[in-house]
């Protein structure tokens, strides 16, 4: 799948909005809309998760992404922790409770799948923090558009090849 361009074509950001959309929906009955102190709290949270993934995108970087959609699931788990609250106080019947916690389960899921992609090894922010030795870069680009190899003198330089650096323990 190419890169996304916008916020609103990520699946985990489409579902989080239409988690809170239906959890606003919820709130507007008259039992729980009585109950004013947790519905602001329950939808800005639900709005929040949201929130937090389309800034993540908009900052730039994956490194700040990936802060925010940390964010967003924390967001996550205290909508969750409302759903509870909302259950006991009886606002939500079980049925009504297990399909919203169990969406926002399925939007975790979704989201660190993503994180997990983002930072494996070659799949996005792995290398961030540990810039690459700017002779090793210079001697890459030689050996690119030359086909020859640098210098014997040059070659302790060299970065260790992929198979080596895979059995590396993490660190």
């Amino acid at each position: 799948m190419p890169a996304a361009r916008s916020f609103t074509e990520l699946k985990f950001w489409q579902r989080a909005r239409a988690w809170s959309r239906e959890i606003y929906h919820r709130t507007e009955q008259p039992r729980f809309a009585r109950d004013q102190r947790l519905v602001v709290q329950i939808n800005d949270s639900s709005e929040s998760v949201m929130s937090n993934m389309a800034e993540g995108f908009g900052r730039g970087t994956q490194e700040e992404f990936i802060k925010f959609l940390g964010y967003a699931l924390g967001s996550l788990d205290e909508t969750q922790s409302h759903l509870c609250a909302a259950y006991d106080r009886q606002y939500l019947d079980k049925e009504a409770f297990a399909d919203l916690f169990r969406e926002g389960t399925a939007i975790r899921k979704l989201t660190v799948a993503f994180i997990r992609a983002m930072v494996l090894r070659r799949g996005g922010v792995s290398s961030l923090g540990k810039p690459k030795n700017w002779s090793n870069q210079v001697w890459e680009i030689y050996e690119r558009t030359t086909g020859k190899r640098r210098p014997a003198i040059f070659e302790a330089t060299r970065p260790a090849p992929v198979a080596e650096r895979d059995n590396e323990p993490p660190g």
